[in-house]
């Protein structure tokens, strides 16, 4: 009997491979950064698949496809009615690199909060504007998006005595703080950090109109998907004076480019999205998407099904 394959993309936790491979799988691997990269794999039964989007144009001409499992938690990169309509099962890895994430975003509060980026580079380009930040001890924080990574935030958080303030679809026990309306974070927080997904609902959510009513100290931290934020309306404040600062790990076109105006703003930390990339996380994810895909091509029901 002819083994089912699973197309991963090079690079893949050798824990997930060996997973598959223990599972009487077999495993293709290359760089999933072309369509011609799946189209070379038609034939696969599955895919774990990075951040290539998967078009319908590609899934009609993969017609053994049954679920592509997302090395992580976002899946803005697959259309879920498009996956449906192919019987195509998508699944996620939730809370596998929530650690990890929620690690980046408190580095983006302490980097954008008091401008270290800027005061390391002051060192060497005494033109760099090295103003005095904020701390983040003692300030309210608001955390839209309260699953697994804006709960691990919430407790990472503790030694700094926050005031945390929680928004998402149904109330959860808030470590530091307790649920709130978004206008009553966007009004009150000293530091407002996304970790919610991107879907049509929340599509530049934080627009010109969010901003305006957040407190001048207030300094945003996106570690969920760029089309979250108005970037636009975003340099705008950030060039006014309307927020004080911004700590990103995602923007709206990535990888982030070099001329991206973000990047001259001396209010603004970036890093290139790599909130998920820590070895304990990416063992952690590849083993979860491993998981999803065996138990959906045994008959099984997944854990983490999206669509």
């Amino acid at each position: 009997m002819q083994k089912q394959k699973v197309l991963v993309f090079d690079g893949t936790a050798q824990a997930a491979i060996d997973y598959l491979k223990a599972h009487d799988l077999e495993v293709i691997s290359n760089p999933q950064q072309s369509d011609a990269d799946f189209l070379a794999a038609a034939d696969v039964d599955a895919v774990i698949l990075m951040m290539h989007p998967l078009s319908e144009q590609l899934l009609s001409q993969m017609p053994n496809l049954k679920v592509i499992a997302r090395y992580g938690v976002g899946y803005d990169n697959v259309d879920l009615a498009d996956a449906t309509a192919h019987d195509i099962v998508v699944t996620n890895t939730p809370g596998a690199n929530a650690t990890a994430v929620a690690e980046t975003a408190v580095m983006h509060m302490l980097m954008a909060g008091r401008y270290f980026y800027q005061q390391r580079q002051s060192i060497t380009d005494p033109n760099v504007p090295n103003g005095t930040g904020q701390e983040v001890s003692h300030k309210t924080v608001g955390i839209i998006g309260f699953g697994a990574i804006g709960q691990k935030i919430d407790e990472l958080l503790t030694g700094f005595d926050v005031n945390v303030l929680a928004y998402a679809r149904h109330d959860k026990p808030v470590k530091n703080g307790r649920m709130a309306t978004l206008d009553e974070i966007y009004t009150t927080a000293d530091y407002i950090i996304l970790a919610l997904p991107a879907t049509p609902a929340t599509q530049h959510m934080i627009d010109a109109a969010v901003f305006k009513k957040m407190k001048s100290n207030a300094v945003l931290i996106n570690i969920a998907r760029g089309a979250v934020v108005d970037e636009a309306a975003l340099i705008a404040a950030l060039k006014t004076g309307e927020i004080a600062g911004a700590g990103l790990d995602v923007v709206t076109v990535e990888p982030v480019a070099p001329d991206n105006e973000l990047l001259t703003l001396p209010n603004v930390f970036v890093t290139p999205h790599v909130a998920a990339k820590s070895v304990e996380a990416f063992d952690a994810v590849g083993l979860a998407a491993a998981q999803e895909v065996v138990r959906v091509l045994n008959g099984e029901a997944p854990k983490n099904q999206v669509n």
